[in-house]
């Protein structure tokens, strides 16, 4: 809790990365393969593999796998809760802020799979933010529409919503 000029602001915090180990490994397997044909085929001068691709294409695909590898790593979903609203930022892609007076109805809940991690549009919870687990703030707004944010602090989320569900 942060004081600002003798009045308190409780304040919720959440930053999630994709840290899934077999994810990695099913991204950057391909990155090392490549790499690893880049250095057969361009220092040892070598074709790399019984069919190897052009010197072109071999860059072009080392190039995309590294694209790929580092657009996963700057990816990162933030969750900010305070007395203004709630903000969420899906980093590079989104952000979204909704004030206080808009929601309707939050809770913490359980979800099923919605059909992968990232920003999935139009399912059952309309549309969810998430990088992995299976607990977020479901949010419904007056105006009916929602959304869904993932967590990794489901407890210390709840207790923050129940507060600011007190001052409403």
């Amino acid at each position: 809790m942060l004081k600002m000029k003798d009045k308190p602001i409780h304040v919720y915090n959440e930053q999630q990365r994709f840290t899934q180990w077999w994810m990695w490994a099913f991204i950057l397997l391909p990155l090392g393969i490549a790499l690893y044909g880049c250095y057969v085929q361009f220092y040892l001068a070598t074709p790399f593999g019984s069919k190897p691709m052009s010197n072109i294409g071999l860059v072009f695909f080392t190039l995309f796998g590294i694209a790929f590898a580092g657009l996963f790593w700057i990816n990162k979903l933030q969750t900010r809760i305070d007395d203004t609203g709630i903000h969420v930022r899906f980093f590079p892609y989104t952000k979204r802020s909704v004030d206080w007076g808009e929601v309707e109805h939050c809770e913490v809940i359980p979800y099923d799979f919605v059909g992968g991690w990232g920003i999935r549009l139009w399912t059952q919870y309309g549309t969810v933010y998430n990088v992995q687990g299976g607990q977020g703030l479901y949010v419904q707004l007056k105006n009916k529409k929602k959304f869904l944010v993932g967590t990794q602090r489901p407890q210390e989320l709840a207790q923050c919503i129940v507060h600011f569900e007190s001052l409403s």
